[in-house]
């Protein structure tokens, strides 16, 4: 469908309506018009944040470190969270998280959705648990939706 989409639009393009063969006209005609829709909207879409506040009692003046985890490697895009810690005293406390992903990620689309992890112990792992939803769109329309579950450890 989306190599018809670019046929058609390189063939409009190039030939005009002369591209619209009669016994495919209607269905070439809302391709067009849907694939058109999706790079329109595609262009105007309002990236939902995928940051989470864990913890919003802690001194603002302490200094902080942020942790990176790849919750999922695939062959072509990855998962990535952060996780913002403020420390006090020696002590890692986890005050917000934030997901995203990376690489080829066209049609893909992350909603990260919640984390539980605690403080640092000691010998700097914490362990934790995030959810979120990956959805692949076609033309802006959700095709399949996933809900993912990650549990693993911060270091």
């Amino acid at each position: 469908m989306v190599i018809y989409f670019l046929y058609l639009i390189i063939g409009f393009i190039a030939k005009g309506k002369k591209i619209f063969k009669p016994q495919f006209k209607i269905v070439s005609i809302v391709i067009l018009v849907i694939g058109t829709g999706q790079i329109i909207t595609a262009s105007n879409f309002e990236e939902t944040s995928n940051q989470i506040s864990i913890t919003k009692d802690y001194n603002r003046n302490n200094y902080s470190e942020i942790k990176q985890v790849k919750l999922e490697d695939n062959w072509t895009f990855d998962i990535n969270m952060l996780v913002k810690y403020s420390i006090e005293e020696n002590e890692y406390i986890p005050i917000e998280s934030d997901s995203f992903l990376t690489g080829l990620v066209s049609g893909y689309v992350w909603e990260f959705k919640s984390i539980d992890t605690k403080n640092m112990n000691p010998n700097g792992k914490a362990e934790f648990s995030a959810t979120g939803i990956l959805k692949w769109n076609l033309f802006g329309i959700t095709v399949y939706s996933e809900s993912k579950t990650f549990n693993g450890t911060i270091q």
